[in-house]
């Protein structure tokens, strides 16, 4: 068992896939969102991903007929855009009608597939899990769950093909339930959509990947309790570039990075 606690140090009081996920991919990043420098970044394919999930969770969750579903979905719009008003945010709104447009069509191709896969008895649900080598938990959000199965939705307008960081999240909710996941792709082009689901391989081993992981954060957090000394001994090189929306960095984040890390 652990017996000190660097987490507690930088306040932070649980992980989840997405900052396991984060740590993964960018520590340099995760490192200055633990230091408190985080943005609400809004992104057309996020506000487009959500409106879909909405859609489908009214009806596989709620059993709510079609056009409620389209209008859910819609109301993610809604509700995403007045956020981006108030914030003042920079955002493509351009790109946000196009893809908007494909919602209806979408749905109404989507929904009956997924209808067949039965209905979900929750919906956006919390889960922890306590492993034996953290002083925290683990927690994430289920997209969907069945009797003996958890489903996480992806939207794409890329040929799904394997994902590593998909796979850790999945094997986590796998360990959170004791249910079997799996990856439910929603594929689209402009003229046409469908429903793509994947197996997680190997979900010990991301298990095992999950557990190096989260060992790897807790011992850099244990270099110092000052994250400024964490940042500097890590000799982590921030791209903040942006050349990658997936990994955007926000302004106040890129104004974190350049002084924990000492760049110009």
């Amino acid at each position: 068992m652990v017996v000190r606690n660097p987490f507690e140090a930088h306040s932070v009081s649980n992980l989840s896939p997405h900052s396991i996920n984060k740590f993964a991919d960018n520590p340099a990043k995760w490192l200055t969102n633990v230091a408190g420098y985080r943005d609400s970044l809004f992104a057309v394919p996020f506000t487009f991903g959500l409106a879909i999930e909405a859609g489908i969770t009214a009806a596989c969750r709620e059993s709510k007929p079609l056009d409620e579903c389209i209008s859910a979905a819609m109301d993610v719009y809604t509700e995403t855009h007045k956020q981006i008003k108030e914030a003042n945010a920079t955002y493509d709104f351009e790109a946000c009608n196009k893809r908007q447009a494909l919602v209806d069509p979408i749905l109404t191709n989507i929904i009956p597939d997924y209808l067949t896969l039965g209905h979900a008895i929750a919906a956006q649900r919390w889960v922890e899990y306590q492993p034996d080598y953290l002083p925290i938990p683990i927690k994430g959000i289920i997209d969907f769950e069945y009797d003996s199965v958890v489903r996480d939705l992806k939207t794409t307008g890329v040929k799904p093909k394997s994902n590593p960081s998909y796979h850790r999240q999945l094997a986590f909710y796998a360990l959170a339930t004791d249910k079997v996941p799996k990856i439910d792709y929603i594929y689209w082009t402009r003229k046409q959509s469908q429903l793509i689901t994947m197996d997680v391989p190997d979900i010990d081993g991301q298990i095992q990947d999950i557990e190096r992981i989260c060992l790897k954060m807790m011992k850099l957090l244990s270099i110092s309790d000052d994250i400024r000394d964490v940042c500097e001994a890590s000799c982590f090189e921030p791209d903040l570039s942006n050349a990658n929306w997936w990994n955007r960095w926000g302004s106040n984040e890129i104004k974190g990075a350049k002084k924990l890390f000492n760049m110009r």
